[in-house]
């Protein structure tokens, strides 16, 4: 933190060297004080933009070790609203008259705002993302928006009967949101920079959302009509899937005249890995499965596969 003040307090004495040298020069040219006062509005606006920025990089440093990524959201902070004051200070120091002022802001002002459009509306952008926490730095969240290419898989065909809802976007966690762009860390290990334009009018799916408690995960499964009890189905499903806060067990659709497709709900806590808890119950279910078909296979292969089905004529007579 030493270093951080003796870099600032060198920016600021490199910054009145600067002022107090092109005051000396413009008496020695005789230069108009006009051009004098627009100097030391510059020099005041980049010394003022150099602190924030060497605070705000020291705020990182400082946070990062304790907020890991969020450290970024509270100096990326520090920066903008030092830049912001740093402008303002420039800007009521200058002198010149009102009709200077008026006419060549309204030039300059006209030039910048057409070359500078994307860049000035990712700034206010990224301004009202920070203010607004539209979205905070250590969130889960999938980008929607037809501005940010996604490809969905095509592949395998039966996807597209699955009854599960798909966000077509990319998603990942808020490693940092800039001033102009905000950077996640894609499920891949990549990282996406999205332009906060696009992210302030993109939908955000969040997965780590305030209000919701718990989040609702699908599993489909596909069984033989051969080895069910359609009467007692969602009974054995719940019990073989005790310990899990089931809310639904469906008969989706007839995949075929032999097969059936079952959807299974179950709530997972937000604080829960959902992925582990949806991989412990459809093995859970899997094994119910093979158990069933272990348990009528004779059944199952004359019915469904159409062979043997004289031992399974001669099993039903034995019974």
């Amino acid at each position: 933190m030493r270093f951080v003040v003796v870099k600032a307090l060198a920016a600021v004495a490199l910054a009145a060297v600067a002022y107090y040298s092109f005051r000396f020069f413009a008496a020695l040219y005789d230069i108009p004080y006009e051009y004098v006062d627009v100097a030391k509005a510059f020099i005041i606006a980049g010394a003022g933009v150099t602190v924030a920025n060497l605070i705000g990089n020291a705020i990182i440093s400082h946070l990062r070790p304790t907020l890991r990524e969020r450290a970024y959201a509270v100096g990326n902070t520090i920066k903008v609203i030092g830049a912001l004051f740093a402008l303002i200070i420039a800007l009521t120091t200058t002198r010149i008259g009102i009709e200077a002022a008026l006419l060549g802001g309204a030039v300059t002002g006209l030039v910048l705002g057409l070359a500078l459009q994307p860049v000035l509306g990712n700034l206010f952008a990224g301004l009202f993302i920070l203010a607004s926490r539209y979205v905070t730095v250590g969130d889960t969240v999938r980008i929607v928006s037809p501005q940010v290419p996604y490809q969905a898989a095509l592949w395998p065909l039966y996807k597209y009967f699955s009854p599960d809802y798909v966000a077509p976007g990319y998603k990942g966690r808020v490693a940092e949101v800039g001033l102009f762009y905000t950077t996640l860390i894609l499920d891949t290990g990549q990282e996406l920079k999205v332009p906060n334009m696009v992210l302030l009018n993109a939908g955000v799916v969040d997965f780590t959302p305030q209000w919701s408690e718990k989040m609702t995960v699908v599993i489909r499964l596909e069984l033989p009509l051969s080895i069910i009890d359609i009467e007692t189905l969602e009974e054995e499903v719940r019990s073989v899937l005790h310990g899990f806060e089931v809310s639904a067990v469906d008969f989706t659709e007839q995949s075929d005249k032999d097969f059936v497709i079952i959807r299974v709900k179950i709530k997972v806590s937000m604080e829960e890995d959902w992925r582990r808890a949806k991989s412990e119950a459809l093995k859970r279910l899997l094994k119910y499965r093979e158990e069933r078909l272990v348990r009528h296979f004779s059944k199952y292969l004359c019915m469904t596969r159409g062979v043997m089905c004289d031992k399974y004529l001669s099993s039903l007579s034995s019974q």
